[in-house]
């Protein structure tokens, strides 16, 4: 398919379809001004979306990756940790510099808390970005058909995340275009990734996947489940509701590993 073409060039070609697709899952939130409740109800159905990911998709390929390199599933347990707290880290980091430039001390609670929330989703999803880039490389180092596996899988990827963040951001008092800016910040870590870890993989001559991610893993977790996940319940008296799309997410990306089979997304 890519006869006559240098791995560089057809990683360029794998970048620009990431950035677009991604950019696409970024752009649908912003096709119809909402209000509140139904921004909530459009995070609860991210959550469920991200929970998906993490416990059909990430687990599974992580101890995958371990068992791949002869390991025990435990001694990926302390990397997971690592990318989970380093989350955690960032985010009381930010939370200390706007108690320090804010003056009011509930609003880190209160008015300013989506914002806070929102930039604590960013960066956690910013290493699992950067890891799938990595991936990207990795893939397409080892054969043309891997590489067009692990293009299907980051460019699920992609779709649902910068989706997700893109939801987590309109709860914010941010303009259209300030959000657009990050968005598209965003969608460009993946493909920079990819093209600025393709020469140090080539230098190796390989690399184990399972150590970034399980870190990527581990950040994955956070936003779900601390981040986004409280988020979606909010609004009190939607929470059967958003309960519904939390489980309607997880659903949805069941059917699709269901429907990819055996196939590895990385």
């Amino acid at each position: 398919m890519f006869d006559g073409m240098g791995v560089y060039e057809v990683l360029l070609i794998f970048s620009v379809v990431i950035l677009i697709i991604s950019l696409a899952g970024a752009y649908i939130p912003f096709l119809k001004k909402m209000d509140s409740r139904q921004v909530h109800l459009m995070v609860a159905l991210s959550a469920g979306i991200f929970l998906g990911i993490l416990f059909f998709m990430l687990l599974p390929e992580t101890f995958d990756e371990v068992e791949a390199a002869g390991l025990d599933a435990t001694d990926v347990v302390p990397w997971m940790i690592c990318g989970f707290l380093a989350v955690v880290f960032i985010d009381v980091l930010m939370k200390r510099r706007h108690m320090h430039v804010c003056a009011c001390e509930e609003c880190v609670d209160k008015e300013h808390g989506h914002e806070l929330t929102s930039f604590s989703a960013f960066a956690g999803l910013a290493v699992h970005a950067a890891v799938d880039g990595m991936i990207l490389s990795i893939g397409l180092n080892a054969g043309e058909e891997i590489g067009m596996v692990a293009l299907v899988g980051v460019s699920l990827h992609k779709f649902v995340e910068l989706f997700s963040l893109s939801s987590t951001f309109m709860l914010t008092d941010m303009s259209k275009n300030n959000r657009l800016v990050y968005m598209i910040i965003f969608a460009l870590i993946t493909p920079a990734a990819a093209l600025l870890s393709m020469p140090m993989i080539n230098i190796v001559g390989g690399l184990d996947v399972f150590i970034p991610l399980a870190v990527a893993t581990g950040t994955f977790m956070y936003v779900g489940i601390y981040a986004l996940l409280p988020e979606a319940f909010h609004e009190r008296r939607d929470s059967l509701v958003s309960f519904a799309l939390v489980v309607t997410g997880i659903i949805a990306i069941a059917l699709i590993m269901f429907m990819l089979g055996d196939t590895n997304i990385h």
